[in-house]
């Protein structure tokens, strides 16, 4: 189970140190994203589910099934562990672990793609020593991730600036010394509207928040 959470958490910090904010998104549907280093370890493509404010994201291995559900007017991010009918709820202020790469510039290529129908623009972003390339379509909300309203003022520059765009990141390549690798990238894209019940916590569920601290026996 330990590993299969360091999975979710680790792809939200590949993208982006988004904050989350109460404005609705322009587009409410599902955006399939392929991820090859998700798929090589048994998991399906990624539901990333939008409706008004908030978002849900799936991954699926086998008989497990994860989700995460992204609730700001609620300031909180959950995670779902359907097969032991629990959730827990991230204490992002508390989490030293993560590293939010402050440092950084972001700049627009003057690159265009298609991807999934959807037309984006590539932005070369360099931060904590990486570089990758994210194509970015608007018109379809922003990117969530957690992130503690009470820490607004850590958001690098970079990010305000790809944030101040409003734009989904359809792609996303790593640049390294042996090349370009694809990171993620999205393969279907459907506008349609979502049951409201998709981003709540299910009834009957049980708060298993414990499960989060790593120093806990």
């Amino acid at each position: 189970m330990k590993t299969y959470l360091s999975v979710i958490f680790s792809f939200c910090i590949l993208l982006f140190c988004a904050t989350q904010t109460s404005v609705a998104q322009d587009f409410e549907g599902i955006i399939h994203y392929e991820i090859p280093e998700m798929t090589q370890q048994g998991m399906g493509q990624m539901p990333y589910m939008v409706k008004g404010n908030k978002v849900r994201m799936e991954l699926n291995r086998g008989q497990q099934k994860g989700v995460m559900l992204f609730m700001p007017e609620q300031s909180k991010t959950v995670i779902l562990i359907d097969q032991m009918n629990g959730y827990m709820t991230m204490d992002t202020e508390t989490r030293d672990d993560i590293n939010t790469g402050k440092d950084g510039n972001a700049t627009q290529t003057g690159q265009t793609k298609t991807i999934a129908g959807k037309n984006c623009k590539v932005w070369k972003i360099e931060s904590d020593g990486k570089t990758m390339e994210v194509c970015m379509a608007k018109g379809m909300g922003s990117f969530m991730m957690p992130k503690s309203p009470m820490s607004k003022g850590s958001q690098p520059d970079w990010a305000k600036k790809l944030m101040a765009n409003e734009a989904m990141p359809l792609e996303v390549i790593a640049i390294t010394d042996e090349g370009k690798s694809t990171k993620m990238k999205a393969v279907k894209i459907e506008e349609k509207s979502l049951s409201a019940d998709l981003f709540k916590i299910p009834d009957g569920y049980k708060d298993m928040s414990g499960m989060m601290n790593p120093n806990q026996n």
